[in-house]
C-alpha cells in the first residue's frame, strides 16, 4: 500500500473509506511503528490507542514543534517529510535533519516522543517541507491509557526509554568523535 492510499485510508478521506476502514488504515500503520513491536500481535490494543490519536495536516512551510515552547503531543508521519532545526547559539536556525514517511523504510518516523514523559522545553523546530499528514498522541491519552490499561502502557515504557537510551549512547558517540576530532585539529 502507498503512503497516499495509506493516508486515505487512515484518515477516512477516500470516497469509499468508512469508520471502519480508517480505523483498519490505522491498525495497519501502527504495526509498522517499532514503539509498538511489543504489541503488534494484540489488535484490542492497538484499536485503543489508534482511537487515542487525533489527525492532523500540515501544510509545506508549517511548524509542527517549535524550539524552546512546551507541547505535550507526540507525531506519527504517515505521510510527508520535515527538516528538523536546532537553535546556534547566536540564534540562528541550523537544520540537522530532515525526518521523511518512507514506504520503503522499515521504521516509521515519529517525533516528539519526549513529552509523553515530561514537561521539558521542546528541543528542536520541525518544520514541514512538503504536506505532513500525522497521527497525534497526547500525553493526557497516554495518561489515560496508562490508568486504564497498564499491561499496554508497559510496553510502551519500555520501548520509549530504550529508544532514548538508544539516543544517548549516539550522542555520546558523536560527542566522543568531535572531541577527538577537535583535539587533532588543535595538535596539528
Amino acid at each position: 500500500m502507498s503512503n497516499a492510499q495509506l493516508k486515505h485510508c487512515i484518515s477516512g478521506t477516500s470516497p469509499k473509506a468508512t469508520d471502519e476502514g480508517a480505523r483498519v488504515g490505522r491498525l495497519r500503520y501502527l504495526r509498522e511503528v517499532s514503539l509498538f513491536q511489543d504489541l503488534r500481535s494484540n489488535d484490542l490494543a492497538l484499536a485503543a490507542i489508534a482511537d487515542l490519536m487525533q489527525e492532523r495536516s500540515y501544510a509545506p512551510g508549517t511548524r509542527i514543534i517549535e524550539e524552546g515552547t512546551q507541547n505535550s503531543e507526540m507525531y506519527f508521519l504517515i505521510s510527508g517529510s520535515a527538516s528538523v532545526f536546532k537553535n546556534t547559539p547566536e540564534g540562528e536556525p541550523f537544520k540537522v535533519a530532515i525526518i521523511e514517511a518512507s514506504l520503503a523504510s522499515t521504521e516509521r518516523a515519529f517525533f516528539g516522543e519526549s513529552s509523553l514523559i515530561d514537561d521539558e522545553m521542546r528541543s528542536a523546530t520541525l518544520l514541514s517541507e512538503t504536506e505532513c499528514h500525522c497521527l497525534v498522541l497526547t500525553r493526557q491519552s497516554f495518561e489515560q491509557l496508562s490508568r486504564e490499561h497498564p499491561q499496554w502502557a508497559l510496553p510502551l515504557f519500555r520501548s520509549l526509554t530504550s529508544l532514548v537510551l538508544s539516543r544517548l549512547r549516539k550522542t555520546n558517540t558523536d560527542l566522543s568523535l568531535l572531541y577527538r576530532a577537535l583535539i587533532s585539529e588543535i595538535r596539528g
